[in-house]
């Protein structure tokens, strides 16, 4: 037999003895964990939501988190003890001193911080930026898995992501087949989403549809134009501070279908935090908006 002959026999049978390895591995239909740490090559690259992709040439000691988003999915996968508190609150200079102060080699930040004191902490710390994308569940789930690499955490990102999933699943069979419903979220004052938020997305997922659409005005939405569109449900985020009694003593509003059918709730903090707790914020929505579903 020729060595080109040998050299594709051999080929076959690597190939075959991979093909046993995978079926035995799914055949109970579960894919298994990996035990202990994962060994990841670095440098790793992330793209984000930043105009720059994050690059670490090593698993960084001393991550900074610049929104309570970040904060959540550092903690999620188990960083505690590599992040570095900062005092988000902060703009500007003072901000970019205190993450200075900090000595971070990575810097996870919401996309709400503003690019210019993210440029400005990376040019005083010499750190990695990664700008967190948050504006759907899908985006969540991109961000936990690209901090996960980054860190060293990739089987605790997938774990993370995979419950999320399933939770997305599951809300989605919940609600197959039930009428649409409408909504207006008050975020204080009578202000509101775009459907392009995370919490728009959630309201989406769970089969509803948020009146004020993809780009409502700054400031109070108008009672004449929210009256006109008579929503199905009000939904109140925690720090909005509205209540059902403010709505049913205010003569127009207390017209409105949601407040006549007592269609009124308040969201829990969490539920719009870029975070691990998305799935539950999407069950919770879910139920908010179709309390006879699944």
């Amino acid at each position: 037999m020729g060595a080109l002959a040998v050299g594709r026999l051999r080929t076959a049978l690597v190939t075959l003895a991979a093909a046993l390895l995978l079926v035995a591995g799914t055949a109970c239909g579960e894919r298994s964990e990996p035990r202990g740490a994962l060994v990841q090559s670095y440098p790793i690259t992330a793209q984000g939501a930043g105009d720059k992709p994050t690059v670490v040439n090593a698993a960084p000691k001393r991550i900074v988190p610049v929104g309570a988003g970040p904060k959540a999915i550092l903690h999620g996968l188990g960083l505690d003890e590599r992040t570095v508190a900062v005092d988000d609150t902060l703009v500007g200079l003072p901000l970019v001193d205190a993450i200075r102060r900090a000595k971070p080699d990575l810097i996870v930040a919401s996309g709400e911080t503003d690019p210019l004191d993210l440029e400005r902490a990376r040019s005083a710390t010499h750190a990695a930026v990664y700008v967190e994308p948050g504006g759907s569940l899908g985006n969540v789930v991109e961000a936990i898995g690209d901090v996960g690499l980054l860190t060293g955490r990739a089987v605790q990102a997938r774990r993370l992501t995979a419950r999320i999933e399933a939770k997305r699943q599951a809300v989605a069979k919940a609600v197959a087949g039930s009428p649409l419903v409408t909504v207006f979220v008050d975020t204080g004052g009578f202000s509101t989403i775009s459907t392009r938020t995370l919490l728009g997305n959630l309201i989406e997922l769970a089969h509803g549809k948020s009146v004020a659409g993809a780009s409502p005005e700054q400031g109070p939405f108008p009672v004449a134009r929210l009256l006109q569109l008579d929503p199905d449900v009000y939904l109140a985020t925690a720090a909005s501070n509205r209540t059902f009694g403010e709505l049913r003593a205010r003569a127009g509003l207390k017209r409105l279908r949601a407040v006549r059918s007592d269609r009124f709730a308040t969201l829990p903090p969490d539920a719009t935090i870029a975070g691990p707790e998305v799935g539950d914020a999407l069950e919770q929505v879910a139920q908010i908006l179709h309390p006879d579903a699944g």
